[in-house]
């Protein structure tokens, strides 16, 4: 069975009412994000409306204790998303790497 199964999503949104397919459209991208790091255990993604700005908070929980957080602001919520969702690939991507290198060092030494 693929390790992203077993991924928790979690979508909250403060202060603002934004559409039931918002919601699902962000959990699906969350679901997505497993294919850029190998172990990600959860992801949660907060939606905030301030004044006119758009804020998205993406948090990943990477195991072994290692917590990515990437923080996005916009003046539409559309390029607050892609912001966060393109920032947090880019982290899991470098974290993964990085996670790879370090397995592949300890099993040298083993």
């Amino acid at each position: 069975m693929a390790p992203e199964a077993f991924m928790q999503t979690q979508v909250a949104i403060l202060h603002h009412d934004y559409p039931a397919q918002v919601r699902e459209q962000i959990e699906a991208r969350l679901e997505r994000l497993a294919k850029f790091h190998e172990r990600l255990v959860s992801v949660r993604a907060l939606l905030e409306r301030q004044n006119e700005e758009h804020r998205v908070e993406i948090v990943a929980n990477a195991g072994h204790g290692a917590v990515l957080v990437f923080d996005a602001r916009g003046g539409t919520f559309a390029a607050a998303i892609e912001a966060a969702f393109s920032g947090m690939e880019g982290l899991l991507k470098k974290h993964n790497q990085k996670s790879t290198q370090e397995r592949r060092r300890e099993n040298r030494h083993a």
